[in-house]
């Protein structure tokens, strides 16, 4: 677990810093309306792939997991699950093709739409969720980081000029999903698919439905706010924000690195030893507070840096965006934990019927506050929206969050960032750079020692058990 974790947080920071390279690039290159076309191509491209996929992401996890140990019954699980995939992708593809010859707002860049096409059929094949559950996050880590490498030499090389933005588009999906094509020729030494008569797809269908109407509905409002901002608004709006965006994804990837790998060992644990169960979950709750109050106080008294860093001056406007949307660092890494403790233990309808909810409120709160507030709007109703689906995952795992409760380390994490944020903004006030690499480094680092030097006199326990560790290596090797 601990290498699987390692492995991911890897991963998570090479999706961190190859963006750190590309958005700066890639921002000034094609300007906010070059940018925001793909950004907004890219977000209606992934909500078609969502029902494409229907819900095997998280479903296949589980369902591979449960029987991996069986390598004849994996087999079969893997090749049912691909059939499915291959008649529903079939079929939402054309329905996208439709949509991007018939909708006028989508005709407006009808090459760059049908570059994301591609999306559908290399995101459903990829056969991820297969790769996730044996655990082979060494496979997909250098596999992921070397298609990242290859994604940005090519970006330097083809893109240019502003009216270069479909060249780009077809980077980004060789970048994201390109390397799925390694996948479905792996699978093939993994598995060892069967005769058609040996399979039962039907068995599927059942739990399936609450995964898809969960997963879709998880993935529609996580990017509501870039959807319906491209259809209220324009490119060039949608590209400022998606700043703001890829900064929360960011660094809502970083904190998540963790909590990613822990599906598989959920489901496993659950029924063959619940302390183990328990006592990982609330290990992962209390990582995520760490890091979660650690992403917001620092990028809070970075935002203006970390604009101008990514986006340039002209960017400058999403400053205040970006303080709105980072309530949502919190409540979206807390969502993900919560699902993975009711998706392991079978509540998958309760699940379900949060992420509904959350799109509903998402698509609520976008056309309230988009209209309103524009591109703060958009940052508001993301953190309003992942606040309220937090309510309701608490409240259907009250039982459990009852038992544990004591356990959860809130408080610490919480008043340990507020006086490491009020010292560090104090210093910044006198003592600050005008070069934004110099400021984030001079007060992310700042921030940083105060609030890991004030977790350890609260006694929080991440903080303190590491401390030991490298007392131990230190003196237990005298």
């Amino acid at each position: 677990m601990k290498f699987n974790a390692v492995l991911n947080m890897i991963l998570s920071s090479s999706s961190m810093i190859f963006p750190l390279i590309t958005i700066p690039y890639a921002s000034r290159i094609l300007q906010p309306s070059g940018i925001g076309a793909v950004s907004f191509a890219q977000s209606v491209a992934s909500y078609f792939s969502l029902v494409a996929l229907l819900g095997v992401q998280m479903y296949g996890v589980r369902a591979c997991a449960q029987v991996r140990d069986d390598p004849r019954e994996l087999a079969r699980v893997v090749e049912e699950l691909l059939i499915i995939l291959a008649s529903s992708t079939t079929i939402i593809f054309l329905i996208y093709i439709a949509s991007v010859l018939f909708i006028p707002r989508l005709a407006e860049d009808r090459l760059l739409f049908m570059v994301f096409g591609l999306v559908l059929w290399l995101a459903s094949f990829g056969a991820e969720w297969f790769y996730q559950a044996i655990e082979q996050y060494g496979y997909i880590t250098i596999r992921s980081i070397a298609f990242k490498f290859i994604g940005l030499l090519l970006m330097f090389f083809f893109v240019h000029k502003q009216s270069d933005y479909v060249i780009y588009g077809g980077i980004v999906v060789f970048t994201g999903y390109g390397a799925n094509i390694l996948n479905m020729f792996r699978l093939r030494t993994l598995v060892t698919f069967r005769p058609l008569k040996e399979l039962n797809i039907r068995r599927h269908f059942k739990p399936m439905s609450s995964f898809l109407i969960s997963s879709i509905s998880s993935g529609m409002y996580a990017q509501a706010d870039l959807v319906i901002l491209g259809f209220l608004t324009s490119n060039t709006v949608v590209g400022v924000y998606q700043l703001v965006a890829k900064v929360k994804s960011m660094l809502c990837m970083a904190i998540n690195s963790v909590v990613n790998v822990m599906l598989p060992r959920l489901s496993y644990y659950v029924k063959k030893s619940p302390d183990k169960y328990y006592d990982l979950l609330v290990k992962n709750i209390n990582f995520v507070l760490l890091l979660a109050f650690e992403g917001i106080g620092a990028a809070s008294l970075c935002a203006e840096p970390i604009v101008m860093l990514l986006g340039g001056s002209q960017y400058k406007i999403v400053t205040i965006p970006l303080l709105c949307i980072l309530p949502a660092l919190l409540f979206a890494s807390l969502n993900t934990t919560l699902s993975q403790y009711l998706i392991s233990i079978g509540k998958e309808r309760k699940y379900a019927l949060v992420n509904f909810t959350g799109l509903v409120s998402a698509i609520v709160y976008c056309f309230i506050c988009i209209p309103l507030w524009g591109a703060s709007g958009a940052a508001m109703a993301c953190s309003l929206c992942e606040f309220t689906a937090l309510i309701m995952r608490c409240w259907f795992s009250k039982d459990f969050l009852k038992k544990i409760y004591k356990s959860i380390e809130v408080w610490q994490s919480l008043i340990s960032a507020g006086i490491a944020f009020c010292l560090t903004f104090g210093i910044r006030c006198f003592i600050s750079f005008d070069n934004p690499i110099i400021e984030i480094a001079w007060v992310g680092s700042i921030y940083s020692i105060f609030y890991v030097l004030l977790l350890f006199i609260f006694r929080e326990t991440f903080v303190r058990s590491f401390w030991k560790i490298i007392l131990n290596k230190t003196y237990g090797r005298r």
